[in-house]
């Protein structure tokens, strides 16, 4: 016959039920974390993309945006042209401010896990729909970024050895050219002295010209001021022939006023002399003739013609104008 348990303290049991009771709030604490961490309780809007290689990524990657915590990749679909359907899930605020060039950016950092950084761009219309599409788009990791540096520098390290090739190839050029380089250093240095001399010469003319023309200035300023001596009398002799002038032009004035009166005088006469002169012309040439008879008969006496001596052969030419010669035959 089995042995009867024995009666359980009450006390144990009442410690028992707390015991219990705590294991049970702690498992709820525990389960609102959870929810708490995941966003559970808070009002959430879905966003997805598409992109052909997933790696990277999975179901609760942290999604975030400007570096602060919104969200996270809820599912993960494979769909029949292989690629892969990521949708996000993030608090409804931080949806608000997304644009319709809004754009998931995977972040992989050195020593943290993957991240979707969610950029809201800078469009003119808000992201709208339920479960819109955004663009997609991968950063490179430290192997991506190591490859294209290789890549890069690859090529220059070739062109750096085939130069360092060339270059040991041709040092005896070269070494003739660093001859040529000092050479033309030195004729360069020698060309520089010469200059210099020349220039102190031509400060030299310069100054000697200067000087020169400093006193040519001084010679123009006395020229000038003589000049301005000579201008100043000839405004003195302009200003008295000015005072002058008019009295002289009325003077003559005057004069031509008298000489028009002895014009018209003299007019006056010549007018009664025309009126004149012919009758008078008319009347000496009778008397002349009278008087040359008369001289002629008293030379024909024989008492004057003795006393006179005998006449001189007539010079004059037949073109005489002697009225007498061309009348009378006997004398010609």
């Amino acid at each position: 016959m089995p042995t009867p348990l024995p009666a359980k303290d009450p006390s144990i049991r009442r410690q028992i039920t707390g015991l219990l009771i705590v294991a049970g709030l702690l498992m709820v604490a525990l389960v609102v974390a959870i929810a708490t961490r995941h966003d559970m309780f808070s009002q959430k809007a879905r966003l997805h993309f598409v992109t052909e290689n997933a790696t990277g990524l999975a179901p609760g990657t942290t999604v975030r945006m400007s570096g602060y915590h919104i969200g996270s990749v809820s599912t993960m679909t494979l769909q029949p042209d292989l690629k892969v359907r990521v949708t996000l899930s993030i608090a409804a605020e931080p949806y608000a401010s997304l644009r319709d060039d809004a754009s998931a950016v995977l972040v992989r950092e050195q020593l943290r896990a993957p991240a979707i950084e969610l950029r809201p761009g800078k469009g003119a219309s808000a992201l709208a729909g339920d479960d819109p599409l955004v663009a997609y788009s991968r950063g490179n990791t430290l192997t991506e970024i190591a490859d294209d540096l290789r890549e890069r520098i690859a090529p220059i390290l070739a062109d750096v050895k085939e130069i360092t090739g060339t270059v040991r190839s041709k040092q005896g050029e070269i070494a003739a050219v660093i001859e040529n380089a000092a050479s033309a250093t030195r004729q360069l240095a020698d060309t520089t002295q010469q200059l210099r001399a020349l220039a102190g010469e031509v400060r030299g003319q310069v100054r000697t010209v200067g000087a020169q023309t400093q006193g040519m200035l001084t010679e123009a300023n006395q020229a000038v001021a003589r000049t301005g001596q000579l201008v100043g009398q000839a405004q003195k002799s302009l200003d008295t022939v000015s005072t002058a002038l008019p009295g002289l032009l009325q003077k003559s004035a005057d004069m031509l006023d008298q000489l028009n009166g002895v014009a018209r005088d003299a007019k006056t006469v010549s007018a009664s002399a025309a009126s004149s002169v012919p009758g008078l012309l008319r009347s000496v040439t009778p008397l002349v003739d009278d008087t040359r008879d008369m001289v002629s008969g008293i030379k024909q006496a024989w008492l004057v013609r003795s006393l006179l001596p005998p006449p001189p052969s007539p010079l004059l030419p037949i073109e005489s104008l002697d009225a007498m010669i061309l009348r009378d035959a006997s004398i010609r």
